[in-house]
């Protein structure tokens, strides 16, 4: 190696080395902690009777019922969520490309909701909004005649709720990416569709959508791996409730770690959350690698 090159290395480990320790502290440690405390039996008020278990936690994963539920909820709740933010965020995108007087006014209104903290926005829906006896949303329902749900405590409208506010806060976020992914697109495709007769769906549909399809993926992952491990809108909503129908994989650990003290059979059941958000991850972008390769 040339000393040039050493000096380059050595300014790059200068530069990038705190961010690699902090890197590692709040992110790898704990996970490879959670890894290896998973093969363990530990109760956390009975720490003299630690012992190694193998994988014996993940065994009783498999056969406990809450935990399968768990899992069942977090694929529906995250399937709804990921689904409406990427269509209503798209569409918002397409709706405010061209620009139009008080274009910078709407984008900021636009992107309040992803501004505020997740659980300024639950607390907000659920009181103001949601409140079954004096919230907006029945208050308007009772004026068309209908006796509105009592959202937050009954089912399936927890879920739906819960839904609802996840959409809402993260939408702003999908609109964002997107509407800087089409201001970066080419014009020329576009325009000699357009020559061709080609109206403005059948654009966005095979012209559009076709070239953006690499930030589409991106922000889709992204998506499910903020809403596969949501805890803060779901827990200040309705504490996982009722009877456990909106528990998702990430409160079921808050739970059994922090409520019943089995930190071993909790972050194996975290290991378990990890595996599967890298496997729906890697099954999403299957078909990219596969044409990359096709094409070299």
């Amino acid at each position: 190696m040339r000393p040039r090159q050493k000096i380059e290395w050595g300014k790059a480990i200068i530069y990038i080395g705190p961010s690699l320790i902090v890197l590692f502290i709040i992110a790898v440690y704990p996970m490879l902690y959670a890894i290896r405390s998973g093969f363990w039996s530990w109760h956390l008020h009975r720490t003299a009777t630690r012992a190694f278990v193998g994988f014996e936690n993940y065994i009783k994963l498999f056969l406990d019922q809450r935990f399968l539920k768990s899992v069942g909820i977090t694929f529906l709740l995250t399937s709804f969520s990921v689904s409406g933010t990427m269509v209503l965020g798209f569409l918002l995108a397409l709706l405010l490309h061209k620009p139009f007087r008080g274009k910078n006014i709407t984008l900021g209104l636009l992107t309040v909701p992803m501004i505020m903290a997740p659980v300024v926005s639950a607390l907000m829906w659920k009181v103001f909004l949601f409140e079954p006896d004096v919230g907006l949303v029945n208050w308007f329902l009772s004026l068309v005649g209908i006796k509105g749900p009592s959202w937050v405590s009954t089912s399936p409208w927890a879920s739906i709720s819960v839904v609802i506010v996840n959409i809402w806060f993260m939408t702003p976020f999908v609109m964002l990416i997107m509407e800087a992914a089409l201001s970066g697109l080419p014009k020329e495709p576009i325009e000699a569709a357009k020559l061709d007769g080609a109206g403005y769906w059948k654009r966005v549909l095979y012209i559009i959508i076709p070239m953006l399809k690499g930030k589409i993926l991106f922000t889709l992952i992204f998506r499910i791996t903020v809403d596969y491990r949501m805890f803060d809108i779901v827990y200040t909503m309705t504490r996982g409730g009722p009877a456990f129908d909106t528990q998702v994989l990430s409160i079921w650990v808050y739970n059994v770690a922090l409520r019943t003290f089995r930190i071993g059979y909790a972050n194996a059941g975290a290991v378990v959350m990890m595996i599967v958000i890298g496997i729906i991850c890697f099954l999403i972008l299957i078909p990219t690698t596969g044409k990359r390769s096709e094409k070299l």
